[in-house]
């Protein structure tokens, strides 16, 4: 345990060295995310929390003894989610394009890391090996981009990936899983990046963006570590009570896939009716809504934790999900009838970085 608390704290302090160092680096890597019609915040600002998040991972889980099997997965698939993000931060690439690296990087997880959800939580379905692989494969990709998606105002991907990663580790905790540590060290690369990236005291707004390659990146890690403490002979949680613990971000894109379809338009089509847009228009500020959706966030994962500790039967906890589904149409529906001009809400430092 000692080993592991000093393996957390390097990895904070591991996060936030690299941070400065990129971040310098920064121009000549080409990784700076200028302002557009898309994108509000103020001057370029350097997108490279994701290589720095995912360095100091790499380099404070080589450290321990023995390295975890799916680890080794965990690692390649990040890497080419990493390397896919640095790529469309400097090129912008097409979603197809991104789709192609997101399923390739999903396959490395599930393959590499023997990791499937079972399907039992659907009645009659048992296992359901034969659609358990796709049904994994496109819950670890929509994940990805749920993150993605989210990344929108300052603090706000990262926090809703800190409250993510926390419960899993108390989860692979009490299970006696030996993912918790690598849980911790994730956990700790975050919030290391998070001293530059959430507004505070010192800090009016964002030093560093996480980039493509930092949301995508966290978006693999939950997705990741929920089917690995969902699967095997002896699941740590049930997967109806792992998706509490993402369930924010995750129905946000779905609501948004919807209502775009809805117009006649592309899922992947960008505009402003996220979530984080959606509490903006009520008259938060950015670091107040990133606040509230965090905090929303941690306290669905931890009734999805409760709940699978408990032993909560399956079809209770998908019925409270059905709530919070329900809940985020009424609150979409009646900011929507209540809209107000984009120069009312629309706030200074805030990023409207993806589709």
């Amino acid at each position: 345990m000692q080993n592991v608390a000093s393996l957390v704290l390097n990895a904070f302090l591991m996060s936030v060295v690299l941070v400065l160092l990129f971040r310098r680096a920064a121009p000549a890597l080409g990784l700076i995310d200028l302002p557009d019609e898309r994108k509000l915040h103020d001057g370029g600002v350097p997108a490279i929390g994701g290589i720095a998040m995912f360095g100091a991972f790499v380099t404070a889980s080589s450290m321990l003894d023995p390295v975890h099997g799916g680890i080794r997965a965990f690692v390649l698939g990040s890497a080419i989610l990493v390397a896919l993000g640095v790529i469309d931060d400097r090129l912008d690439l097409s979603p197809k394009i991104k789709l192609v690296g997101q399923f390739a990087s999903a396959c490395v997880f599930v393959f590499g890391a023997d990791a499937v959800v079972r399907l039992g939580f659907l009645p009659g379905w048992g296992e359901a090996g034969a659609f358990a692989v796709p049904f994994t494969l496109v819950f670890i990709v929509g994940t990805i981009n749920a993150f993605n998606m989210i990344d929108g105002i300052d603090g706000l991907a990262g926090g809703a990936a800190s409250s993510a990663l926390f419960w899993l580790a108390v989860l692979a905790l009490v299970a006696g899983r030996p993912e918790w540590p690598f849980l911790l060290l994730l956990l700790a690369g975050v919030l290391g990046f998070l001293v530059f990236n959430f507004r505070h005291r010192w800090l009016d707004r964002a030093a560093v963006f996480m980039g493509d390659a930092g949301s995508m990146m966290l978006g693999g890690a939950v997705a990741f570590f929920a089917v690995v403490l969902a699967s095997g002979p002896a699941p740590a949680a049930s997967f109806p009570a792992l998706l509490w613990l993402c369930i924010v971000p995750v129905v946000d894109t779905l609501s948004l896939a919807v209502r775009r379809m809805q117009d006649g338009r592309s899922p992947f089509s960008p505009d402003r009716e996220h979530l984080h847009h959606l509490v903006l228009r009520t008259g938060a500020g950015p670091k107040q809504a990133a606040l509230r959706i965090t905090a929303t966030s941690f306290i669905l994962g931890g009734v999805g934790t409760a709940g699978a500790l408990a032993g909560v039967p399956d079809a209770l906890m998908l019925l409270g999900l059905v709530l919070v589904v329900l809940g985020h149409t009424l609150f979409v529906l009646k900011v929507g009838r209540e809209r107000r001009s984009p120069v009312r809400f629309v706030a200074v430092g805030s990023k409207d970085r993806h589709a």
